[in-house]
C-alpha cells in the first residue's frame, strides 16, 4: 500500500458512525401514562453530536427536556411526544424572558448548533389542561354576558391557570431545522427562536385551541436568516411573529415566509413590537383564513421596521368576539403614538375579504407604504355590530371611534401611502 493510501485508510478509521438511540433502552415506557421525562433525558444526554434520538411506536409522556447541539430528535409517524398535563412536571430552564418571566418549556436549548426536530410524528402539548374553561375573559362592554350565544362565547379568550410559558424555546442556537412534524395544543407560544441564526421550518403544522391567549405559532426574536415554508398555523394568537421582544438591542432580519396557510384570532403575520428592530423580509403565497388581522406591522417605543414585502396574499378577515387585538382589518401598518418608524412596506398582487378597512397610521413616521394591484371586498359577520366604526391600533393606542365611512377599504392617517 502506498503512503498516500495508508493516510486515507488511517483517516477513515478515525471517522465515527452516527447512532440512533431508542429511549426504551433508557427506560421509557411509551405507554402514554408513565412519565418518561428521566428516560428521555438520559437518551438525549447520551447522544453525541450527529446522533439521533428516535421515538417510535408509542406515546412518550414527558415534562421539560433539554436539547443540545448536534442532536436530531426524530418523532416517527407512529409516535407522539406528549407534554404532561401537570405543571409540576415542568421546570424553569434558566432563561428570564422579558415578557413571560421565568421560561418553562417542554423542549429547550440554550446555545447549541445543528439541532434538528423531524420525523412525521406529533408533539401534543395538552394546552387546554392549563386553562380555566369555566371563565371567558375580556367580554367587551358591548356584550351582555348573560345573553352571549354559545358560538360567540367560543370566540372569547379563556382564563389561564398556570402553564408552560415557552413550550419549544431555543436561544442563541445556530443552524436549526424543524420539519415534517405536527404540533398540537400549545399552552403559550409554540415555537420561540431567540437570538438564533439560520433557522428553517418546513412542512410543520401547528394547531392550537383558538381560545388560548398567546398561543403563537412561531415567534422569532432578534434572529436572522429565517425561512418558513409550506407550513400550516392555526392559532389563537399570532401565527408568525418577528420581533426583538427578548433582546431589544438585537435585530430580526433576513426572513422568508412562503406557501403557508394561516388562521388566527389575532394577526396571521406580525412584524415589530415595542422597541424591536425588524428588517428585510419577504412574505409570499400565503392563504389567511378567518383571522382578526391578516398583516400587522407595528413600531413603538423607538422600534424600527423596514423593507418588508408581501406578495400574493389571499386573506379573509373577520371580527371575533372577545379581547383579541384586531377588528377584521386586512392589514394594519402602525407607528401612531410612537417614537418608532416604519419604512418601505409593500403589499402587491393580493386580495382581501374584510370587515373593516386596511389601516396605515402614524405621525409622519410611516413612509414608503405601497399598495399595488390589490383588491378588497367588504363583508360583515354577525359579531360586527359590537365593533362597527372602531379603530384598533393596539398595542400602540386604545380602541376608539373611527372616522371612516361604512364599507371603506383603506384608512390612512399621518402616513405616506402610494396606491398603484
Amino acid at each position: 500500500m502506498s503512503n498516500a493510501l495508508r493516510g486515507v485508510a488511517g483517516s477513515a478509521r478515525l471517522l465515527r458512525m452516527s447512532k440512533t438511540l431508542d429511549p426504551r433502552s433508557f427506560g421509557a415506557a411509551a405507554d402514554g401514562k408513565t412519565l418518561d421525562t428521566a428516560a428521555l433525558q438520559r437518551a438525549i444526554d447520551a447522544a453525541a453530536p450527529g446522533d439521533c434520538v428516535r421515538l417510535a411506536g408509542g406515546t412518550f409522556r414527558t415534562g421539560t427536556l433539554g436539547l443540545h447541539g448536534g442532536l436530531a430528535l426524530e418523532i416517527a409517524p407512529d409516535a407522539v411526544l406528549e407534554g404532561s398535563p401537570d405543571i409540576a412536571d415542568y421546570r424553569d430552564c434558566g432563561y428570564r424572558h422579558r415578557e413571560m418571566g421565568e421560561t418553562v418549556s417542554l423542549l429547550y436549548a440554550l446555545g447549541g448548533d445543528d439541532i434538528e426536530i423531524r420525523g412525521g410524528g406529533t408533539i401534543r402539548m395538552n394546552g387546554p389542561a392549563f386553562m380555566d374553561w369555566d371563565f371567558a375573559h375580556y367580554c367587551p362592554r358591548e356584550i351582555d354576558p348573560a345573553t352571549v350565544e354559545p358560538d360567540v362565547r367560543e370566540q372569547m379568550v379563556c382564563a389561564i391557570v398556570k402553564r408552560p410559558t415557552q413550550p419549544i424555546f431555543l436561544d442563541s442556537c445556530r443552524r436549526v431545522r424543524v420539519h415534517d412534524v405536527t404540533v398540537l395544543d400549545a399552552p403559550c407560544w409554540t415555537f420561540t427562536f431567540s437570538n438564533c441564526e439560520d433557522v428553517a421550518l418546513e412542512r410543520v403544522t401547528v394547531e392550537n385551541h383558538r381560545q388560548i391567549p398567546n398561543c403563537d405559532g412561531v415567534h422569532f426574536s432578534a434572529s436572522r436568516r429565517i425561512r418558513v415554508s409550506d407550513c400550516t398555523f392555526l392559532c389563537g394568537d399570532d401565527c408568525f411573529a418577528a420581533t426583538c421582544i427578548t433582546n431589544p438591542d438585537g435585530v430580526c432580519e433576513d426572513i422568508v415566509v412562503e406557501r403557508c396557510r394561516m388562521q388566527s384570532r389575532s394577526a396571521a403575520i406580525r412584524f415589530g413590537h415595542l422597541d424591536s428592530t425588524v428588517r428585510n423580509a419577504v412574505v409570499r403565497d400565503i392563504k389567511v383564513e378567518r383571522s382578526n388581522r391578516a398583516i400587522c406591522v407595528f413600531a413603538k417605543d423607538g422600534g424600527s421596521v423596514s423593507d418588508i414585502s408581501f406578495e400574493r396574499i389571499e386573506a379573509e378577515t373577520k371580527i371575533h368576539a372577545g379581547g383579541w387585538w384586531g377588528k377584521g382589518e386586512p392589514f394594519v401598518v402602525c407607528a401612531a403614538e410612537s417614537t418608532g418608524r416604519i419604512d418601505r412596506v409593500a403589499i402587491r398582487d393580493s386580495s382581501f375579504v374584510c370587515e373593516n378597512p386596511g389601516v396605515v397610521a402614524g405621525s409622519g413616521n410611516v413612509r414608503g407604504v405601497v399598495l399595488e394591484r390589490c383588491s378588497f371586498r367588504h363583508e360583515e359577520g354577525h359579531t360586527h355590530p359590537w365593533f362597527r366604526g372602531k379603530i384598533d391600533l393596539q398595542p400602540n393606542a386604545k380602541l376608539r371611534e373611527a372616522p371612516w365611512a361604512p364599507g371603506a377599504t383603506l384608512y390612512a392617517d399621518g402616513a405616506e401611502v402610494c396606491i398603484r
